[in-house]
């Protein structure tokens, strides 16, 4: 279905009308002059005679180039290339161009008053009956919308991006700023999936001594599915926990010569003999460290449930609910105080405050 046109398309089309027609009126009366004054007239034949008799001619040069353009367009509607119609009409325009560039070289003025109008002429034409075009074959469905406008400085900005979010706009009809968002997330995972590639490769070439084993196998897999089905399984929240662990800052041993290996003897038996790998896992926070012992509570009424059935009731990895197993064995979850916090006010208790360390009353 046709979009009915705006009053102000429908009064540009009408100017561009007034303007095309002005413009090759001028450029056939260009080519009328040359036809008149340049050819070997005989003296006995009148300067409006020649006029009259060259008149169809100047019309026909100037109007093939129209006619012709106008059956390449209607061929073009069809899905045809059309490319005779158009070398046709623009060798007719061409034409009419030289004549009136040629013929009036002598006054470069007038040389390039008439040939600057033959080719505003079938620029306009030319132009307008694209424009018709797109809007035929749009309203037909053949022709795709437009894109959001995404302006000089967003282009100049990120190219890439902005090349990227234009064709999801055309595709899904995205506005500019989701189109946008979805653009940079889209070239950060292929970025980050590119560079996963080559580290799998990397890995299952290492497996094999044979290089033409190795060769088969980073051939036969799909690498970029493992690399996606890797970043699928990625445990963000505990290798978040456990960069977070290593940012706890060390307990210095107190001033007062004793041992912190003796400040945990003194602290009770299940601070004794810390495991240090686990004890740093163990959370600082309160809440995150409650969490950990309601699970290895939970845990410990239903004994014989694997890593994975705990992961997966308490939406927790594999490995977490490894080092929680851990550390509730280890006796670091039986307090309801984390681990940290106890020896830091055991320290305190002996008349130290750690640097760095916050006070807890």
């Amino acid at each position: 279905m046709t979009t009915p046109a705006s009053p102000t398309s429908r009064i540009a089309e009408r100017t561009a009308g007034v303007f095309y027609l002005i413009a090759a009126v001028g450029s056939s009366v260009g080519q009328i002059w040359v036809a008149v004054t340049v050819p070997p007239w005989p003296d006995q034949i009148a300067w409006w005679w020649r006029a009259l008799l060259v008149l169809p001619f100047a019309v026909v040069i100037d109007l093939g180039g129209v006619v012709t353009a106008a059956f390449a367009d209607t061929r073009r509607r069809l899905g045809e290339n059309a490319y005779g119609w158009r070398l046709l009409s623009a060798g007719s325009a061409a034409l009419a161009v030289a004549i009136n560039l040629f013929g009036h070289h002598h006054t470069p003025y007038l040389a390039a008053l008439f040939g600057g109008l033959g080719v505003f002429a079938y620029t306009v034409w030319l132009l307008h009956s694209a424009a018709r075009r797109r809007d035929a074959l749009r309203a037909a469905g053949k022709l795709t919308d437009t894109a959001p406008a995404y302006g000089l400085f967003q282009w100049w900005r990120e190219p890439t991006v902005t090349r990227r979010a234009k064709s999801l706009a055309l595709r899904h009809g995205y506005p500019v700023q989701q189109s946008l968002t979805l653009a940079r997330q889209q070239l950060r995972d292929e970025r980050r999936t590119a560079a996963l590639s080559g580290h799998v490769e990397a890995l299952i070439r290492a497996r094999h001594d044979d290089p033409t084993l190795a060769a088969i196998a980073v051939t036969t897999l799909d690498i970029d599915a493992v690399a996606s089905a890797l970043s699928a399984q990625s445990d963000i929240d505990g290798w978040a926990r456990a960069i977070g662990v290593d940012l706890v800052p060390p307990i210095p041993e107190p001033s007062s010569g004793t041992s912190t290996d003796q400040l945990a003897l003194d602290a009770g038996p299940d601070m004794a003999e810390l495991p240090r790998d686990i004890l740093r896992r163990v959370p600082v926070q309160q809440n995150d460290y409650e969490q950990w012992r309601t699970i290895w509570h939970s845990w410990q009424q239903q004994p014989d449930d694997s890593h994975h059935t705990i992961a997966a009731r308490h939406n927790i990895s594999p490995r977490q609910a490894q080092w929680i197993r851990a550390a509730g064995t280890a006796g670091l979850l039986d307090s309801a105080i984390p681990p940290i916090i106890r020896l830091q006010r055991l320290i305190q208790a002996n008349g130290h405050t750690p640097g760095g360390l916050p006070s807890t009353p």
